[in-house]
């Protein structure tokens, strides 16, 4: 058992510091991400929720909400394919196009019925900024995006809705080898939304999330953290369906490097709120060009 002991400490010991740093991708390099999140929604009796959710490519995706549902259990698929460019050595640029699939079971007081759409969700562009490399201090890094296209689901009808959210996003690491700390806040505004007579106005997000980075081996890293949220009022045709409030999710990832070009990450959130309780596993691939 001593000398097993033995034999582990070098390969511990070569395991390279997390690769926190591909944050941003190389000059004149592309970056392609392919992203499939499953999400379980359970909604509260009596509660409308305006979810808002945030993928692992960084960007924000609105899940279709049944206004007349009570009790709801609801499964959500989003697909999404991202491309990232890096201009030069502290400057990149990407897109991200989200598809997803809904599907709802609704338990009212006098009925039960199902419900299954599927289709475009958004488009989104962003340009990531390195205003400070990692040295004796932490780095830091901002990023602007905002949804280009996003199709919002009214009580009729499904509309497409241009350049109505704009995030923006601060991330700060600092590493120790083999651990990285990383901290990430963000600041997401919200329009209002109008259709005819209907209108929806998700409240705008503050979301502050640190985690730690553990670097296993030479090709696997784990995380964990936690993601504490604040949101304004939700409101439907102008009525407050949720008030200003803070939840706090769990968060577990695994990353594992195929290659030198491939990268596979798997993440695990766990959210409970006040009007719903969620579970979301992300798979997400990076191929370098």
């Amino acid at each position: 058992m001593f000398k097993k002991s033995i034999l582990l400490i070098p390969f511990l010991l070569l395991a390279k510091p997390v690769k926190i740093d591909e944050i941003l991708t190389p000059k004149n390099q592309f970056k392609l991400n392919l992203n499939i999140s499953y999400t379980n929604i359970q909604k509260k009796s009596g509660t409308i929720a305006l979810i808002t959710y945030q993928t692992a490519n960084g960007d924000f995706v609105n899940i279709p909400t049944y206004i007349e549902s009570e009790n709801s259990n609801q499964d959500y698929i989003n697909y999404s394919i991202g491309i990232r460019y890096g201009l030069n050595n502290k400057t990149e640029i990407y897109s991200n196009l989200n598809y997803f699939m809904n599907s709802t079971h609704i338990n009212g007081e006098t009925s039960y019925s199902n419900k299954f759409k599927r289709g475009f969700n958004n488009f989104n562009i962003g340009l990531t900024y390195k205003i400070k490399k990692e040295t004796d201090t932490p780095s830091l890094l901002i990023d602007i995006n905002i949804d280009a296209i996003e199709r919002v689901r009214f009580t009729s009808k499904y509309k497409n809705m241009y350049f109505k959210n704009y995030t923006l996003n601060i991330t700060s690491y600092y590493t120790v080898d083999p651990i990285v700390f990383l901290i990430n806040a963000s600041y997401r505004i919200n329009k209002k939304t109008y259709y005819k007579n209907e209108s929806i106005d998700n409240g705008n997000q503050i979301i502050i999330s640190p985690q730690i980075y553990f670097a296993v081996n030479p090709f696997t890293s784990i995380n964990w953290g936690i993601k504490y949220e604040y949101h304004s009022k939700d409101k439907i045709d102008d009525k407050i369906v949720s008030n200003n409030g803070s939840e706090i999710s769990y968060l577990l990832g695994v990353s594992y490097e195929i290659n030198f070009k491939n990268t596979i990450n798997f993440n695990y959130e766990k959210k409970d709120t006040s009007t719903y309780t969620s579970s979301t596993i992300n798979l997400n691939l990076t191929h370098k060009y």
